[in-house]
């Protein structure tokens, strides 16, 4: 059987399958709907409801064990969805209190799937919580949640007697979609509970063994006649700012400024949004968590939170991160077509950086860093086509950096097959070229052109007893994407994963056995990491889970003239969530041999991470994390050897969200990251000690999507006694947002 045919079979399988649809019903004008979570509203009688749910956590290829109901109703206006969930012991529905995009697995909570192309590659999601907490954003199978993307709508919640139910309202024009298109919206709904288990349950029938869960969507029927109208809104923001920057043996530093920003999003018609950012404001209201970095050689990738670079983020999202708009430093201005029709999207953005932002240039073996000298322009454009389970896209970037300083540009083709519905292909070819290089002072300057490419293959297959992934990557020394995230270039790699699963045993819920393998050369062929890794994952009681691998024999080079040293290590996980006060808690450990990379040494140590979720009372949420890395070198004391500790890293959070209201938080992080070496253990000058301490205050009141005020006190404690001079900023600000 050819490509074609085998093709063919499963576009049919895809579009053949019957399942119960949803049905909705077109309001009357003289028909109303009270938005207050009871569903009481004579035109809900009138929806012939949606009761088919399948449970996927913690037994598979079940119904359901309680009953949960969808309606769906519209108007010219808005899409109307109701959904009410029965429980037998109402006392323990888990309500917390819950900031916007923060809700999870441990409370109890509606999602909306809704995907209007009905191509099961990407949705837009839409959460509530018992409590009326919201979270929307993006989701795609192969990627899962983005929740950075807001949109406008409205939700609210109730209890009674036998359960609680939720009301929605989405406008249309917070939904992208082609309204000439005959093909039904797709509707997957998921209810999640948890209590002395977690409760995973489907309007469709998905399974833990499918790749595909947008796959098991079912159509929403009756839908006709949908308005295609411009909209259109304007955020202009305010931001001022007072710090003060000291640095010891230097006098202190004052500063301030106001700054007024502006974003625009018009949308011509249901399918097409033009975004345009004046100005932006892209400080982080949230801190990103800290991160280990002592010990690594490569650059470690930040998510994208600024709100201009969301619309159609999973338009850019792609096997390879071609597109990174992270690397979009500090733009003065951008501007950004989006479209998405039936069979095909399309997204363009371009937006000019100020100079000064640094730009990775990946190598073998580490990340080298460049600063541009002057201002550049970034372009990103990316197709998608959909044939049936096929899609096939392109990407084109370019950034032109000024005054003759050169550019870097990458193009290539990507496809995703969803043979069936256990069973994913994809793949992703890049060609670069760039005459921006880095020169002997760390700038970025006009010179050679050097090509390179990136190719990209992943294979998964799995069923109710077996999984198999296998991903292949081959990039040259040459390629790079400054448009991107490539923190290591000139190598290849085959990685694979084989998983025996043995379902229910005893009392764990799922016990599956798996052997990990990864072979990986240089562009010389030189051997950069050698793993064979059999582990065991096991999931059981209050959404526990809990996993360890065993590496006897891992081979890593992490030098190119160095050894390819030996390492043996054990690794593990797990995590729960035991209550509603105490959350969720999760830890993961490896022990072992450890490469002290800038030493280039192997050494005894290992790493561990500790988080918690807890709610001590409703209103206040407390998630202390703590991070931390060491290695142990022996040494010879008298006729004994002995461990000397010469390297460790901590880093420690604590973040605090006070809930006053629906609309008001207090939210207060403290974070406290310190390095510290053994002098004696390197050949070069090395710090012996590092820290860094920073403290956030946060008052928020949000009025709305694009409307907020935000009141808050941030200040940074770093110091490298010995090297660097310590230094203290601080600053009060102010943001004001608001949506026209």
């Amino acid at each position: 059987m050819n490509v074609l045919s085998v093709f063919c079979m499963s576009a049919l399988l895809f579009s053949g399958v019957a399942q119960a649809e949803f049905r909705a019903k077109q309001l009357q004008k003289n028909e109303t709907i009270k938005l207050d979570g009871k569903l009481e509203d004579a035109a809900w009688s009138a929806v012939t409801a949606h009761r088919d749910f399948y449970q996927t956590q913690p037994y598979d290829n079940v119904a359901a064990h309680l009953r949960t109901e969808v309606k769906v109703l519209y108007d010219e206006s808005f899409l109307y969805v109701g959904v009410v969930g029965f429980d037998n012991d109402p006392s323990q529905i888990r309500d917390s209190f819950a900031r916007r995009d923060k809700i999870s697995i441990d409370q109890d909570f509606f999602a909306l799937y809704l995907d209007p192309s009905s191509g099961h590659k990407a949705a837009q999601v839409f959460y509530v919580n018992a409590r009326g907490a919201v979270m929307d954003g993006i989701y795609s199978d192969t990627s899962g949640d983005d929740t950075a993307p807001d949109y406008e709508f409205s939700v609210s919640t109730a209890r009674f007697e036998g359960g609680w139910s939720a009301e929605y309202k989405i406008p249309f024009a917070s939904i992208a979609y082609d309204k000439h298109s005959s093909t039904p919206w797709s509707l997957l709904v998921l209810r999640n509970m948890t209590r002395d288990q977690r409760y995973r349950m489907y309007s469709g029938a998905v399974t833990r063994a499918t790749s595909c869960n947008l796959c098991y969507s079912n159509p929403i029927e009756g839908m006709q006649h949908l308005p295609s109208g411009m909209s259109w809104n304007a955020t202009p923001q305010l931001v001022a700012r007072r710090g003060q920057d000291e640095v010891d043996g230097k006098p202190k530093q004052s500063n301030s400024s106001r700054d007024l920003s502006l974003d625009l999003k018009f949308r011509p018609s249901s399918a097409i949004t033009i975004d345009a950012t004046l100005n932006p404001d892209f400080s982080q209201i949230e801190l990103d968590s800290p991160q280990l970095s002592g010990n690594t050689r490569f650059g470690i990738f930040v998510q994208e939170k600024r709100p201009f670079f969301l619309e159609g983020a999973d338009i850019f999202r792609t096997p390879l991160n071609a597109i990174s708009t992270r690397t979009i430093a500090n733009p003065d201005l951008g501007i950004r077509y989006t479209q998405r029709d039936a069979d095909k999207d399309f997204s363009i953005l371009s937006s000019r950086d100020t100079a000064g932002a640094l730009v990775l240039i990946p190598q073998t073996y580490f990340t080298a860093y460049a600063t541009s000298p002057v201002a550049s322009t970034a372009t990103d454009a990316r197709a998608n086509f959909r044939f049936g389970s096929l899609a096939v896209g392109g990407v084109l970037t370019d950034r032109q950096y000024a005054e003759g300083h050169g550019y870097n540009r990458v193009a290539g083709p990507d496809f995703i097959w969803q043979i069936d519905r256990n069973q994913l292909m994809r793949a992703q070819l890049l060609m670069s070229s760039s005459n921006a290089q880095l020169d002997a002072t760390g700038n970025l300057k006009r010179g050679a052109t050097t090509n390179g490419h990136a190719a990209y293959f992943d294979y998964s297959r799995g069923n109710d007893v077996w999984g198999i992934s296998a991903t292949i990557r081959d990039f040259s020394k040459d390629f790079r994407a400054d448009n991107g995230f490539f923190s290591q270039v000139g190598f290849r790699s085959i990685n694979a994963e084989l998983t025996r699963k043995f379902g229910r045993t005893g009392f764990l819920n799922e016990f599956n056995t798996y052997i990990s393998t990864e072979y990986k050369v240089d562009s010389t062929g030189q051997v950069l990491s050698k793993i064979l890794a059999p582990g065991v994952r096991v999931a059981g009681p209050y959404d526990s889970s809990a996993y360890m691998n065993i590496s006897p024999s891992v081979r890593n080079r992490v030098n190119q003239d160095g050894e390819l040293f030996s390492i043996g290590r054990i690794a593990g996980g797990i995590a729960a969530s035991p209550g509603k006060r105490v959350a969720r808690i999760a830890s993961d450990f490896t022990f072992g041999d450890v490469i002290d990379i800038q030493a280039n040494r192997l050494g005894r140590g290992g790493s561990m991470t500790m988080s918690a979720k807890l709610r001590p009372i409703d209103r206040l949420e407390l998630e202390p994390s703590i991070a931390s890395n060491w290695i142990n070198r022996s040494s010879a004391r008298g006729n004994s050897a002995t461990q000397d500790r010469t390297y460790t890293e901590t880093a420690m959070q604590l973040n605090s969200i006070l809930h006053l209201s629906a609309k008001d938080t207090i939210r207060i992080i403290l974070q406290n990251a310190r390095t510290t070496r053994d002098p004696r253990a390197y050949t070069q000058t090395v710090a012996a000690q590092s820290t860094r301490k920073v403290g956030s205050f946060v008052y928020t009141h949000h009025a709305g999507v694009g409307s907020a005020i935000y009141l808050g006190w941030t200040i940074t404690d770093t110091n490298t006694p010995g090297l660097v001079a310590r230094r203290q900023q601080s600053e009060l600000f102010t943001k004001f947002s608001w949506q026209l």
